[in-house]
């Protein structure tokens, strides 16, 4: 037998996914808009070990270019000793979610809850190897108001008629909340991952205390996504080099890189992929 014989497959995105979902832990989905916060998530996934999804918003790449920051990703991703799956988060448009997936990111997320519109992308997605995750509920957004059935069993048949992957659900967080107030509804949560076998997807989870965080994801949240304390953790630290005399923008935006990674890192063990990769 050769060696290349004898080497471990590859997996992909949506098996380490189905692994977290499996073994009660988590998958941080951590937002990158720059060089610096990707270069952040990168460090902060290989210090601990552990899977990462880097993760582009449409608001992201409306600032830096999708293709652009695509790049940044699959090249952070080629050279990471750790798993990076590359993830475009809150697409409005399937046109930008297919655009997404030509330019190399492993999963999607569209916006919407039709699956006749989601059918086609997620063949796009499977087609490629990737993963389609979808927003079978609403949780708030500006002013993108909630949305929560009140059937958890309908969660399977949108599944079914999906063809999805993944399933974001509100079960009580907020985006772009700074005070982790939010209490996640644990039974509403139990009773869902009843209804399918599918890795359950957490939106705004900087809004909620990391216990309850990490006991999601015993309960069947595969993916944790988190942008708000992360970016307060790296404007703080710009903001503190720059009060202190800082000049050069590698030296203030260095210093964010470096606390964003130390919180990312926090939130990997919290979640439970620390010694996962």
């Amino acid at each position: 037998m050769t060696a290349a014989q004898v080497q471990p497959a590859v997996r992909s995105g949506l098996d380490h996914l189905r692994a977290a979902r499996q073994g009660g832990y988590a998958i941080a989905a951590f937002n990158a808009v720059n060089l610096e916060t990707a270069q952040a998530i990168v460090a902060a996934a290989e210090a601990t070990r552990s899977p990462v999804i880097l993760q582009i918003s449409h608001n992201a790449a409306r600032h830096g270019g999708l293709a652009a920051l695509a790049a940044l990703g699959l090249s952070l991703k080629r050279a990471a000793s750790v798993p990076i799956i590359l993830h475009l988060d809150h697409a409005e448009t399937p046109e930008v979610a297919l655009e997404a997936l030509h330019l190399g990111f492993e999963g999607v997320m569209l916006e919407g809850d039709d699956p006749a519109t989601l059918r086609p992308l997620a063949a796009a997605s499977h087609a490629q190897g990737g993963y389609l995750e979808a927003e079978y509920e609403v949780v708030v957004k500006g002013e993108r108001r909630g949305e929560r059935h009140d059937d958890p069993a309908t969660l399977g048949q949108f599944a079914q008629d999906s063809h999805c992957d993944l399933l974001a659900v509100d079960l009580g967080s907020a985006h772009k909340q700074e005070d982790k107030t939010a209490r996640l509804d644990f039974a509403r949560l139990q009773a869902l991952a009843a209804a399918t076998p599918l890795p359950l997807v957490l939106h705004g989870a900087s809004s909620v205390p990391e216990d309850e965080l990490a006991h999601a994801a015993a309960l069947g949240v595969a993916k944790v996504n988190l942008a708000t304390d992360l970016t307060l953790a790296f404007t703080g630290a710009v903001r503190d080099s720059l009060s202190g005399g800082a000049k050069d923008p590698r030296t203030y935006l260095a210093a964010g890189r470096s606390a964003m990674q130390v919180r990312a890192e926090h939130y990997l063990r919290v979640l439970g992929s620390a010694g996962r990769a």
